[in-house]
């Protein structure tokens, strides 16, 4: 069964030493430089997305997710892996990664 978030699980946060703490218990100021962490790494992300993205113009919906899968692949290739508990993306069975 498909696990869900819901509002009385507990959520963990791995800190730089390593240790989880809950981020319920975590203090004002942890929880604030903990989000300011987070935003800064998606717009890192985005700014590397926006660098890799192809020069070419693409047209239509597939054309545009093909770009957008390919650009995250570039950063790293599994960012686009597909995989679930019962079927294997094509990526990871040409990659043999299935066998691990």
């Amino acid at each position: 069964m498909e696990e869900r978030y819901n509002k009385f699980s507990k959520v963990m946060w791995t800190m730089k030493d390593g240790q989880q703490i809950s981020v319920d218990d975590m203090t004002e100021s942890h929880a604030k430089n903990a989000l300011k962490m987070v935003i800064k790494r998606i717009q890192e992300w985005e700014k590397a997305v926006n660098q890799s993205k192809p020069k070419v113009e693409v047209h239509g919906e597939f054309a545009r997710e093909d770009a957008d899968r390919y650009a995250l692949y570039e950063i790293d290739p599994d960012l686009t892996c597909t995989c679930d508990e019962h079927h294997i993306c094509q990526q990871c069975w040409e990659r043999k990664d299935y066998l691990r």
